[in-house]
């Protein structure tokens, strides 16, 4: 039991690829859908292009860009929401209009007043920090209401307070949220880098093959946007568990 839920993600790949490879076979048509033979064969001559690798650095700089930009301000505005109830009042509507605006809307907006290289990073930051600050919002509520008393007793400094109470408490789950919209995060850069056609950007990339209907191509250039999405969950991780290790050495 212990070896299938080790091994399981790689059963279920390969199952995937199984039911790829049968399609493809029935569909009978390389332009419809590519064998996973002829997507490697792709994939092969793709990441042996420079040029790709600049696109794929373009499209992770704008991903970081734009995620570390919604997390830090999620951060600071849900705190300062916190401490401030007439802030968070004002500051609510706001939240509510940016994520009810479409997505289409947001792009195409930001392609009529922005360039095309700064676009993809609006876009996802508009998206992914209303998310964001919903989390941090609703962990800093979720606080011991007692450690908030003790603080408002003895009068702890804010920034005192916001080291030692807000953020220790809230960092897993924030974490843990962050995992979960980083994924999302490189969808949105992609979908908008596509649509603004960004140069150097995997988006454009996909955008070209899908116009020269490239279909094996354009599988690979998916499965790199797969891949580099996994690899930033990891990274997140990596730090969650790196900031759990260090909360909990500070509670001994």
């Amino acid at each position: 039991m212990k070896a299938f839920r080790k091994y399981s993600p790689v059963i279920t790949v390969l199952l995937l690829i199984t039911v790829w490879y049968i399609a493809a076979i029935i569909q009978n048509s390389r332009l419809i859908l590519p064998t996973p033979v002829d997507t490697l064969k792709e994939m092969f001559n793709v990441f042996s292009d420079g040029k790709f690798y600049i696109s794929l650095l373009g499209s992770l700089y704008r991903t970081v860009i734009s995620f570390c930009i919604a997390f830090v301000s999620a951060i600071l505005l849900a705190l300062l929401s916190n401490l401030s109830k007439i802030f968070e009042r004002l500051f609510y509507p706001i939240i509510v209009i940016v994520r009810a605006t479409p997505t289409m809307s947001v792009i195409f907006l930001c392609i009529i007043s922005f360039s095309s290289k700064i676009t993809p990073m609006i876009v996802a930051t508009a998206v992914i920090f209303p998310t964001m600050y919903s989390s941090v919002f609703t962990a800093i509520k979720s606080c011991d209401k007692s450690l908030i008393e003790m603080s408002d007793v003895y009068k702890v400094p804010t920034f005192v307070r916001v080291k030692k109470l807000y953020l220790p408490y809230v960092s897993d789950k924030v974490f843990s949220d962050a995992v979960s919209a980083i994924s999302l995060n490189v969808k949105l850069i992609v979908a908008a880098e596509a649509i603004a056609q960004t140069s150097q950007s995997i988006g454009v990339l996909m955008q070209i093959a899908k116009l020269n209907l490239e279909t094996a191509s354009l599988f690979a250039y998916t499965v790199a946007a797969i891949v580099l999405s996994v690899l930033l969950e990891t990274l997140l991780k990596l730090i969650r568990k790196i900031f759990r290790g260090i909360k909990n050495a500070n509670a001994k």
